[in-house]
């Protein structure tokens, strides 16, 4: 629908402007004529990128559209509130979600934190911790077209850290993953891109864009010293799921 829309603007403006900046034989063009033409000529290549946007780009090149239309209304007036209405129907460029998008497995791909953590003692730590730790391999979402669905997990870090003695900035992680077999049943609902699903431990809130669905966990990410239980390490933890 909003490519559509993209279209009928290139065909507006160009009905309006013929898709011909050179003035008429005599004919002088003045400076805000001139930035006119110049703005109307930016909204018309705009919208043809707009046009061949793909999920991975099309908020940016929404955003950038967006942006020149502002500027020709600038430039040019908008007298009818043709390309105010253009700018209205693009919202908050957010591609819209269809239901059956979020329906069939979904896969863990990321632990996303807000720090970078070595879980691997390897001295570069991420902030996709599951690049730290050969665990967590297959782990899926399961969205039924009847608003149920199924978490199953095959497997769990059990991570432990080590304190220098000498350092308390200097530690080391331990990491065990443990195999198990594990399936938690939820029932899910979808308004826009936000998917709420519900199962025995809670009820959490998942951003859906594209082939992604994450979720983010406050202090989701903890490390405690078993010997004296002072907390060394707490972070949000985003969970990443990929469309399979």
């Amino acid at each position: 629908m909003k490519k559509v829309l993209a279209l009928f603007c290139v065909f507006v403006l160009c009905s309006a402007f013929q898709c011909d900046d050179e003035p008429l034989e005599g004919e002088f063009v003045t400076e805000d004529q001139a930035a006119c033409v110049l703005a109307t000529e930016n909204t018309i290549e705009a919208a043809l990128a707009f046009l061949g946007a793909t999920e991975d780009n099309y908020t940016d090149i929404c955003n950038t559209y967006k942006t020149v239309i502002e500027a020709q209304i600038a430039a040019c007036g908008d007298d009818n509130g043709e390309l105010q209405a253009l700018i209205d129907e693009l919202g908050d460029c957010t591609q819209e979600q269809n239901e059956n998008d979020i329906l069939g497995t979904w896969l863990l791909t990321a632990w996303i934190g807000e720090e970078p953590v070595d879980l691997n003692n390897d001295g570069t730590g991420s902030t996709n911790f599951l690049e730290e730790m050969d665990c967590y391999n297959n782990e899926t979402l399961v969205f039924n077209d009847d608003g149920t669905g199924a978490s199953i997990s095959t497997s769990y870090a059990d991570i432990e850290i080590f304190l220098d003695p000498d350092n308390s900035e200097e530690f080391d992680f331990t990491v065990d993953c443990i195999l198990e077999n594990e399936t938690t049943q939820f029932t899910w609902t979808q308004d826009g891109n936000i998917i709420t699903t519900t199962d025995v431990f809670g009820t959490f809130d998942w951003t859906l864009e594209g082939n992604t669905l994450s979720t983010t966990i406050p202090e989701g990410f903890t490390v405690i010293n078993t010997e004296d239980a002072t907390v060394n390490t707490i972070q949000d933890l985003t969970f990443v799921y990929t469309k399979q």
